[in-house]
């Protein structure tokens, strides 16, 4: 899993993005992260060229982080994304983000649900009722308040909704994602 979608506050959205920039500062030199092949890597290449095309910028990364030929690719921030841009609107599964500023806890809420998709998200806040309230609201298999999108703890079922997936696993609940119920009837 990774973070494809940063909602961030618009009264912090620059101090955010360049706090961001900054620990992502050399990130384009490290060994690239891989894709799961090399169809995956040209599908994440066309999101980010198809958002920088449609007028989204760089905030970490560029177009030439594609580290040559393979399944390697640098990871990339994108600002100045809008809601109807395919980087916003599908799942990576790739080191890129995309980073839009909301106004209102409602504004979050929609443009949080306004995917197809609802594998796992965060909230993060000094509010812990306003992280369960939004929490409840968003279209997402798991919530993480003040904690990463990845974390995946064995003792709770995981899984999307959505497009993100059907069923669970772990737990007892996603042991019984792999059974099939089976009627079986006689007569004498």
């Amino acid at each position: 899993m990774a973070t494809d979608r940063i909602l961030v506050h618009a009264s912090i959205v620059d101090e955010f993005t360049a706090a961001l920039r900054g620990a992502l500062a050399g990130a384009e030199a490290s060994d690239p992260p891989t894709l799961v092949n090399v169809a995956s890597k040209a599908r994440v290449e066309a999101l980010v060229a198809g958002a920088v095309g449609a007028g989204a910028h760089f905030i970490s990364g560029s177009e030439n982080s594609g580290a040559g030929e393979g399944v390697r690719l640098a990871p990339a921030v994108l600002g100045g994304v809008r809601e109807d841009m395919a980087v916003w609107q599908e799942e990576s599964f790739a080191s890129v983000a995309a980073v839009m500023p909301f106004d209102s806890e409602e504004e979050a809420i929609r443009l949080a649900n306004s995917s197809g998709y609802g594998l796992s998200a965060s909230v993060f806040t000094e509010d812990l009722r306003k992280g369960l309230r939004m929490a409840k609201r968003i279209q997402s298999g798991a919530v993480h308040i003040n904690s990463m999108t990845i974390h995946d703890e064995p003792a709770l079922p995981h899984g999307g909704v959505k497009n993100s997936g059907w069923g669970r696993f772990n737990t007892d609940e996603g042991l019984n994602e792999f059974l099939v119920s089976k009627s079986v009837t006689w007569m004498d």
